[in-house]
C-alpha cells in the first residue's frame, strides 16, 4: 500500500535484503549514541544557534515559552491553609486513600516514592510526625483558577496544560531580562495564592519543561531560570538531564535507549534524524528538534469539546444493596448533570458500569440507555441512569466500584424537540428554569443544598470512599471558611 507524502515507511514489505540493512544500520547508530556517551564528544549533528537566538530569520519573531510549574502543588495547597506545617512532612493520599499522590520535599527525603501504596509506608511517616491529608480535589481546582487568572495578567497567550503548569507565549511582550521577570511571575503567584511555583523561559515548550525540572533541583538557581540567548546552560541543562526525564519519552523508551548508551538529553539531539524517525517516529522527532531550540509544539489554546462526561468512585467498603447502590448511582448522576450544564451542552446517552468483587473473570458489566432528546435535566439523567443500573445489577454479587458515563454530547444549542411529542416544549422550559434555579442555589449555599430524594437512598457511608484526613472546604463552602481571632 502507498505511504502518504511524509509518513515514515512501515517494515511491511521490506525484502530480507532491506530488513539487514536496516539492522545494521540500527545497530550503527547504536555505536554512535555508545560513542557520545564515552567520549563526551561534541558532535556536529545539533546546533545551539538557534537557542541562542542567532537563527532567527529577519523580520519574524521565534516563540518564546514560559512554563510555570507549581511545586508540590496538592501539598501546598494544604499548606496554605495551615502555615503550621511550614517544612514539615506533608503527604496527601488519593481516592479512598489508597495511595500517596503528592509529597513535599521533606517526604521526598524520605525516599518514598510518588504513588506508593499508604500502608507501605504508613510507619515511617507517623515515625517523622508526617502531616497526612486525603485529596482535597475542590480546593486544588479553585487554587488552580487563581494562579491562572494572575498568569493571564503577564499574557493573553496561556495554555493551561494540567491543574499544577501552564505554559504562557512570551515572545511579544517587553521583557528585557527574562530571569528577572521569571523571579517576578513566580514572587506574583506566591504573594497572591501562598503557592511557591517554578518558572522556566525558553525557546521551546521542551526547553521550558526542562529548565523547570533543572531549577528545581538546583536550589541556587532561585525559582526562575531562563534558557534565552545561553547556549553554555542550555547544553549543561541538557548534560545533567537524563534521557527518562525529558519531556515526550516515554518509560518504555528510555531503557531502549539506554541500552544503545543514550543516557542523556544531550546524547539524543547527537543521533541523525534518520535516526530517530525510525526508531521513535515523527512525535520523538519534534521532541529532539525542540531540544536543540526549534520550536515544533505550538501553545495549544483550543478548548476543545469533551467526548464524554464521567462520575466514577470506588467504594469504602463492598455494597450488594440494592438502596445503596442506587444512591450512589443517583449521586454520580447529578454530578455529572451539573458538569454538563457548567459546560451548556446536553446528552444523547447515560452508561452505567458497576464493578463486581470478585477475584479475576469479567468483573465490568455495563449497560447505557439511549434518551429520546438531548438533555442536561438531571431528574431525567437520574431515571436513565438507574433503568441502566436495573440491566446489570444481580443480587448474587457485591460491588466495589460504580461509575456513570455521558456521552454523544451536543451545544445546548442543539436541543431538539421530539416530534411525537409537541407539547413537551412548555414542560422543558420549566425543567430548564428549575435547574437554573437549583444550580444557583447550590453554588451559594453549597453542593446538595437542593438535591433528589434518590440520592438519599442508602447510608452515604457505605459508598463513599475513605477519606479519613481530608482538610476542610477552606474556599467553596461559607461554614468551613477560616476564622481570624484578634489578639
Amino acid at each position: 500500500m502507498k505511504q502518504p507524502p511524509g509518513s515514515i515507511p512501515s517494515e511491511h514489505g521490506h525484502g530480507d535484503a532491506e530488513r539487514g540493512a536496516a539492522e545494521q544500520q540500527t545497530k550503527a547508530y547504536a555505536e554512535y549514541g555508545r560513542g557520545v556517551a564515552e567520549a563526551g564528544t561534541k558532535l556536529s549533528a545539533p546546533s545551539f544557534a538557534r537557542v541562542a537566538g542567532s537563527a532567527s530569520k529577519p523580520g519574524k519573531t521565534m516563540p518564546l515559552f514560559a512554563l510555570i510549574d507549581c511545586n508540590n502543588f496538592f501539598a501546598s495547597c494544604e499548606r496554605v491553609f495551615r502555615p503550621d506545617l511550614k517544612d514539615k512532612p506533608v503527604a496527601v493520599l488519593s481516592n479512598n486513600d489508597g495511595c500517596i499522590i503528592a509529597r513535599s520535599n521533606e517526604i521526598k527525603a524520605l525516599g518514598i516514592p510518588m504513588a506508593a501504596p499508604y500502608f507501605k509506608h504508613k510507619e515511617l511517616l507517623k515515625a517523622h510526625q508526617a502531616q497526612i491529608f486525603s485529596a482535597n480535589f475542590a480546593l486544588y481546582g479553585n487554587m488552580s483558577q487563581r494562579i491562572t487568572t494572575i498568569l493571564k495578567q503577564f499574557s493573553p497567550d496561556i495554555e493551561v496544560y494540567s491543574v499544577d503548569e501552564s505554559f504562557l507565549e512570551v515572545s511579544t511582550l517587553p521583557i528585557e531580562d527574562y530571569k528577572r521577570w521569571a523571579l517576578e511571575v513566580a514572587a506574583t503567584v506566591e504573594k497572591h495564592t501562598g503557592i511557591s511555583v517554578s518558572v522556566g523561559v525558553a525557546p521551546t515548550k521542551t526547553l521550558a519543561k526542562l529548565a523547570v525540572a533543572r531549577s528545581k533541583k538546583d536550589q541556587s538557581l532561585g525559582a526562575g531560570l531562563s534558557l534565552v540567548n545561553k547556549p553554555k546552560l542550555t547544553e549543561d541543562s541538557l548534560r545533567q538531564t537524563p534521557v527518562e526525564d525529558v519531556w515526550g519519552i516515554g518509560w518504555r523508551t528510555a531503557p531502549r535507549l539506554q541500552g544503545m548508551g543514550i543516557k542523556t538529553a544531550y546524547d539524543l539531539i547527537q543521533m541523525p534524524d534518520g535516526w530517530i524517525l525510525k526508531n521513535l517516529t515523527i512525535r520523538g522527532l519534534k521532541t529532539i528538534k525542540e531540544l536543540r531550540g526549534e520550536s515544533c509544539i505550538p501553545l495549544d489554546q483550543t478548548d476543545d469539546p469533551q467526548q464524554s462526561i464521567s462520575a466514577t468512585r470506588m467504594f469504602g467498603s463492598s455494597l450488594r444493596a440494592l438502596n445503596e447502590i442506587e444512591a450512589a448511582i443517583a449521586n454520580f448522576a447529578t454530578r455529572t448533570a451539573a458538569k454538563l450544564r457548567r459546560n451548556h451542552e446536553l446528552t444523547w446517552e447515560v452508561s452505567v458500569y458497576l464493578k463486581r468483587n470478585i477475584p479475576s473473570g469479567h468483573s465490568y458489566i455495563y449497560h447505557k440507555v439511549k434518551l429520546p432528546i438531548p438533555t442536561s435535566d438531571t431528574g431525567e439523567i437520574i431515571k436513565a441512569a438507574l433503568a441502566a443500573m436495573q440491566q446489570v445489577y444481580d443480587p448474587d454479587f457485591s460491588y466495589k466500584k460504580a461509575g456513570v458515563i455521558l456521552s454523544h454530547l451536543v451545544p445546548e444549542s442543539a436541543k431538539q424537540l421530539s416530534v411525537l411529542e409537541p407539547a413537551t416544549e412548555p414542560y422543558l422550559k420549566r425543567q430548564d428554569l428549575l435547574m437554573q434555579t437549583v444550580d444557583a442555589i447550590n453554588k451559594r449555599y453549597g453542593p446538595a443544598a437542593v438535591h433528589h430524594a434518590r440520592e438519599d437512598a442508602g447510608d452515604r457511608r457505605t459508598w463513599h470512599s475513605h477519606r479519613d484526613h481530608q482538610s476542610p472546604a477552606y474556599v467553596t463552602d461559607w461554614y468551613q471558611i477560616p476564622r481570624v481571632r484578634a489578639a
